[in-house]
């Protein structure tokens, strides 16, 4: 699931740069996506835009081209006020989520 090619490429093939990233990637992300309830919870909704921003990129840059999409969707639906769906859509991506973490980087699961 997970594309390197545009990591590579930005960071210019330095490897050591590249297996920083996804370090940092498996440190900080599922810390990012268990804030994401809470935000929604509290109507955080500038904080939330601001994480899904975040998150977007993140993926987009290993290449998780269908997490970007929906942190995208779920951060336009914020900045537009439609909210009414963003919670359902946390739900579902965490546990998409959790599923692909065990697969790609069984040794950070619980």
């Amino acid at each position: 699931m997970i594309d390197l090619s545009l990591l590579k490429n930005l960071m210019s093939g330095d490897e050591k740069l590249v297996a920083r990233f996804i370090l940092i990637f498996k440190t900080q992300v599922p810390a990012q996506v268990r804030q994401l309830p809470g935000l929604c919870e509290n109507q955080e909704w500038e904080e939330l835009s601001t994480s899904f921003h975040s998150l977007k990129t993140q993926f987009s840059y290993l290449g998780i081209t269908e997490f970007a999409e929906q942190m995208r969707e779920m951060e336009e639906n914020v900045d537009n006020g439609d909210t009414s769906s963003i919670a359902a859509g946390i739900s579902q991506f965490i546990k998409a989520f959790d599923q692909f973490m065990q697969a790609e980087f069984p040794e950070n699961s619980l």
